[in-house]
Formats: structure tokens, C-alpha cells, sequence
């Protein structure tokens, strides 16, 4: 597939502003996007808006819409070294390869790129074009799903009868750096909407989201410092009446004197 941006016949060709073409990939049913030959976004149907589960800016989006992306295994993956941005950087068509995006809301999909370098007659890079397909699940023998494990839910697992004052300590050590984890992770998103230009109410709502995401979160993590605090005092008064019944079983009456 060629494209030579010179025969556009567009009065204007600021973003997206390409009737033909726009209508051309709006038929297609797929999630699908372009971009520019710097990967910024350029185009999105309405199927990859409803996948990604927002509408990035067009012209300030690069690489990919997806808010974050995972390998497989469950590791962030810099949107920098994503399926797109590797298919530009390196002027190939990128297949066979597995993700997970993720959503403001913070709900994971397992997805399959096509990214596609585009080029003029010449040759040259020009453009790239995305196609994503939507997974049931991970068709990777032995691979986690990260999709389905995210963390920390709502209701934490409940703790075990044995549990240790030290593996107590393990655990509230966690959930406290767990806590900083949300609100670092929360106020990086927010910062990611400073620059935004694009329609405001597009970005209450991703805003939104962010903040119940958050909530979500610290409602999990409050629960779970809930638990550790019971257990945290039921442990203390056991050992407590272990060490009177030491004391007792020990106890020797004093010797009277004659």
C-alpha cells in the first residue's frame, strides 16, 4: 500500500482532516489507527476509541492510544518500545506478537497488533497503520493473565490462621508501600492530562475514571491494613496469655521458714 501525501486534494490538512481516507478506514470494523512517520497519532475509528476505552488527542498521542500496555507476562511495557513504535523505528511490519492494554479505568485487554509501516512511491516512511484484535485470552502455553489477576482487588484474600508477628510486619510493610504505589500512579496519570487540549469534557471523564480507580484501590488496601490490624491484635493478646501460662507453670511457692 502506497500513499503519496502530495495528491491529497484536502483544503486543509491539519489532523485528521482526511475525508477520503477517514472514510475509507472508518469502514473497517476493526480497531484500527495511524500515524504520522514520527508515530503521532493521525487517525482512530470509533472501534479502537471504544477499545482503548478513551479518544486520545490526535497530533499529541505517540506510538499508540493505549493509556498503558503489558507483555504477557504481566511487565509494563514503554510505550516507546510498543509493537507501533518498534514497526517505525525499525521500517517493518511487526506480527505475531501479544499484548495487554490498559484503560484509564484500570481494566486490562488482551490484544494482537498488525502495526504497518506505510510508504510513498519513493519508498520513503510516511506513515504507519495499526490494526488491533481483541483477545479472549493469551494463546501463550505457560503465560500468565494479567488481565484477569489486577491488583490489589477489592476484597483482599483473606489472611492465614498462622500468620506470624514477622510475616505480619511483611505484609503491612506492603500494603503501606502498596498505598504510595496508587497515589504515585494516580498523580503520573493526572499529569499526563496537563498538556491536554482536546474536548474538556473527554477529559473529565478520563479524570473521573482515574479518581474511582483510585478509590477503588485504597478501598482494597484499607480492607487489607483492616485485616493486618486484627490480626495484629489477636496475635498480641495470644502472646500475652502465652506468657502468663509460662508464668504460671513455672511459679514455685515460696519456702517457709521454721
Amino acid at each position: 500500500m502506497f500513499i503519496d501525501e502530495h495528491d491529497l486534494s484536502t483544503p486543509d490538512r491539519g489532523w485528521n482532516y482526511e475525508p477520503a481516507r477517514a472514510e475509507l478506514l472508518q469502514k473497517i470494523s476493526a480497531p484500527l489507527y495511524t500515524t504520522d512517520a514520527e508515530g503521532w497519532l493521525t487517525y482512530y475509528n470509533d472501534a479502537a476509541a471504544e477499545l482503548l476505552g478513551y479518544r486520545p488527542e490526535l497530533g499529541k498521542t505517540r506510538w499508540c492510544g493505549s493509556w498503558r500496555i503489558f507483555t504477557t507476562e504481566g511487565a509494563l511495557l514503554p510505550l516507546d518500545q510498543c509493537p507501533m513504535a518498534v514497526a517505525i523505528k525499525e521500517g517493518r511490519a511487526v506480527r505475531g506478537l501479544q499484548a495487554v492494554l490498559e484503560r484509564p479505568n484500570g481494566t486490562r485487554i488482551p490484544f494482537m497488533p498488525y502495526p504497518t509501516p506505510l510508504r510513498d512511491a519513493s519508498g520513503a516512511l510516511v506513515a504507519a497503520s495499526n490494526v488491533l484484535v481483541k483477545l479472549t485470552d493469551l494463546r501463550v502455553p505457560g503465560a500468565a493473565s494479567p488481565f484477569a489477576k489486577e491488583w490489589p482487588e477489592l476484597t483482599p484474600a483473606p489472611l492465614p490462621a498462622d500468620l506470624g508477628l514477622d510475616d505480619l510486619t511483611g505484609c503491612l510493610q506492603a500494603t503501606l508501600a502498596a498505598q504510595a504505589d496508587v497515589e504515585f500512579g494516580y498523580h503520573i496519570d493526572c499529569e499526563r492530562l496537563d498538556d491536554w487540549s482536546g474536548d474538556a469534557a473527554e477529559k473529565e471523564r478520563i479524570l473521573h475514571q482515574l479518581e474511582q480507580r483510585r478509590q477503588q484501590q485504597r478501598a482494597g488496601l484499607n480492607l487489607r491494613l483492616e485485616q493486618l490490624q486484627q490480626f495484629a491484635k489477636e496475635i498480641i493478646a495470644r502472646n500475652q496469655v502465652d506468657a502468663e501460662q509460662r508464668a504460671c507453670t513455672h511459679w514455685t511457692p515460696p519456702t517457709r521458714l521454721h
